[in-house]
């Protein structure tokens, strides 16, 4: 009969279906397997840290670094500019920028305290007790991460003006750097200073 499928034939269609059919059944275990897996352990760390600690002997310093890389004197001789020209100049104002960036990610942390526990400040009646400054972050750490955010995104800005050398640039972003800085203490360190407040304050709630 000329309409008869070869045995051959149907033999290799056979077989090819087995081998479509196993595949698939592989590939929905694989997803089970995948999907039943678990999450990823968080990495372990410790705030040893202060957040005035932080502020202290990472902020300040990286912040120094790039303010001082641009300068402007005036004495008897006349007026004088600093800004950084060799590649050791920009390296160190590098350095800088990066402590900013990774110590706004370091201030968000959770778990990290303003202080050590008992520790007073200098000047009370001016400048908030820890225990004061830490219970208004507690009380809204989303405006908290917004302030430390601000930051975060200066300094990036900062890279950028640094990978392209330009040192009027600079003068401004260093600048921005500062408003980031005492926006956030006028807000957690002394907010009863009677001070004007500074521009490009980041609005502390989350647009709707």
């Amino acid at each position: 009969m000329t309409n008869m499928i070869p045995r051959r034939l149907i033999f290799f269609l056979v077989i090819l279906l087995a081998v479509a059919l196993a595949a698939c059944q592989g590939s929905k275990s694989e997803a089970t397997a995948a999907s039943n897996a678990p999450a990823s352990p968080q990495p372990p760390y410790t705030t040893t840290a202060s957040i005035k600690e932080i502020m202290q002997h990472i902020v300040d310093p990286a912040g120094d670094l790039v303010w001082n890389s641009v300068a402007t004197t005036v004495d008897a001789k006349g007026i004088h500019t600093t800004t950084p020209k060799t590649d050791e100049d920009w390296m160190t104002v590098r350095n800088g920028a990066i402590m900013l960036v990774e110590a706004s990610n370091l201030l968000m942390m959770p778990g990290r305290h303003v202080a050590r526990p008992g520790e007073k400040l200098e000047t009370p009646g001016i400048e908030l007790e820890p225990t004061e400054m830490e219970a208004l972050i507690t009380k809204d750490r989303a405006a908290w991460y917004k302030r430390a955010s601000h930051l975060h995104e200066v300094a990036v800005n900062t890279l950028e003006v640094i990978d392209k050398r330009d040192d009027k640039a600079l003068f401004d972003v260093g600048a921005k750097i500062d408003e980031a800085c005492e926006n956030c203490h006028r807000q957690y360190w002394y907010p009863n200073e009677p001070v004007q407040p500074l521009t490009n304050e980041p609005d502390p709630k989350p647009a709707k």
